[in-house]
């Protein structure tokens, strides 16, 4: 590998944070960072936890890319969905795309629930990939994407659609199951925006938080600093990363204009459209649906950062430190480090949910997945 002759291999390894051992959680006479280190070697145990870049994706934003051109090629990560349409308490709807094959294992078969990235859906390659690795380990896994409203095909009945902060549809849906399947070992990951919704929501939760454990990917955890940073009139945020997000929003907007313009609140459907950028749209959009003054008011009330305190279970944080778009400077190290219930770990590279490896390109982040999710089903 021509990185290992450039570069020390310490300069690859993963970098975990988390309180000192006496003070986690102990199951079966193993503390969670010994527990993870066993079952999660390539993530936690420091002599073999290492992300080593493909040397022609050495870099994120180049690794970033990639990933969004393999979103619409489901070769080798192929995974059929029945969809199930939720409704919530408001009337509102949203798809939940239950994995194929259902497992049929009782009612103490493990579901994992995923919760995209903002406006993403269970055929991103990341959901896919993941899915696909956990099929192979632990088939006995059930999957649900949770996917926000007027996403991947379901329409909006309601004006609200989604933002970063807001829980209180997961929670609908987590409740909802919990009643039907009330023995069932839940697993919440989220990707991204859907990691800070994730994250914000099990510490509201507290210690009545229904999931076993959790894992973010990716999470921005300050959303006003990283708003406001992709709000900046640079190049990529121009052309690439901010624009894009924001194109998506317009057309989300576009497409269900109708039952959101039928709300009581009034709004500029030209502003609306001429946003051009985020924080452009949620002035004009998001913060006055959901009824926020402003769209700082509803960033900084949605940040996720604020909540980590309040984490009660067994949870994973996943970041890249050349992460394009969930900045550096936003990772809540010292926060993180105070709770006993949580381990960060930091890699140099991997751009923002992509972590491919070798020169196939294999998607290294999947396995770490699975293996947490199997480490977290055996630590009771």
């Amino acid at each position: 590998m021509v990185y290992t002759v450039l570069f020390p291999k310490w300069w690859f390894r993963v970098q975990l944070t988390h309180a000192s051992q006496d003070k986690q959680p102990r199951r079966g006479g193993k503390t969670l960072i010994e527990q993870l280190r066993d079952r999660c070697p390539t993530l936690a145990n420091p002599a073999k936890a290492y992300y080593v870049p493909p040397w022609h994706l050495p870099q994120g934003d180049m690794q970033t890319i990639y990933l969004y051109t393999q979103h619409f090629k489901p070769a080798g990560c192929a995974i059929e969905y029945e969809r199930e349409i939720f409704e919530f308490a408001d009337g509102g709807k949203a798809g939940i795309d239950w994995a194929l094959p259902r497992q049929d294992g009782g009612p103490t078969t493990p579901l994992i629930i995923l919760v995209p990235g903002i406006g993403g859906t269970s055929y991103d390659y990341y959901a896919r990939s993941f899915i696909h690795s956990l099929r192979k380990q632990l088939p006995e896994c059930q999957v649900a994407v949770l996917q926000s409203r007027g996403c991947n095909g379901v329409e909006l009945v309601t004006p609200k659609a989604f933002h970063g902060g807001l829980t209180d549809d997961l929670r609908e849906f987590v409740e909802h199951i919990a009643k039907r399947l009330p023995d069932t070992p839940l697993i919440g990951i989220g990707f991204s925006l859907g990691a800070n919704i994730l994250t914000k929501y099990v510490g509201e939760e507290g210690r009545d938080c229904r999931f076993r454990a959790a894992a973010s990917v990716c999470n921005p955890f300050d959303i006003d600093m990283t708003v406001s940073r992709m709000s900046q009139p640079t190049f990529k945020n121009r052309y690439l990363y901010a624009a894009a997000l924001t194109r998506s929003l317009i057309a989300m907007f576009t497409s269900n204009q109708k039952a959101i313009m039928a709300g009581d609140i009034e709004l500029d459907v030209n502003a609306i459209r001429t946003a051009r950028n985020m924080t452009e749209f949620n002035e004009a959009y998001t913060a006055k649906v959901f009824g926020f003054e402003s769209a700082k008011e509803l960033n900084m009330s949605g940040s996720c950062v604020q909540h980590i305190k309040n984490i009660h279970i067994p949870m994973l944080f996943i970041n890249a430190l050349d992460d394009p778009m969930c900045y550096k400077q936003t990772i809540p190290i010292d926060e993180i480090k105070q709770n006993p219930n949580l381990v960060l770990a930091i890699t140099r590279h991997g751009g923002h949910l992509a972590y491919f490896g070798g020169t196939g390109l294999a998607p290294w982040l999947p396995p770490q997945l699975t293996q947490f999710v199997g480490a977290m089903l055996e630590w009771v």
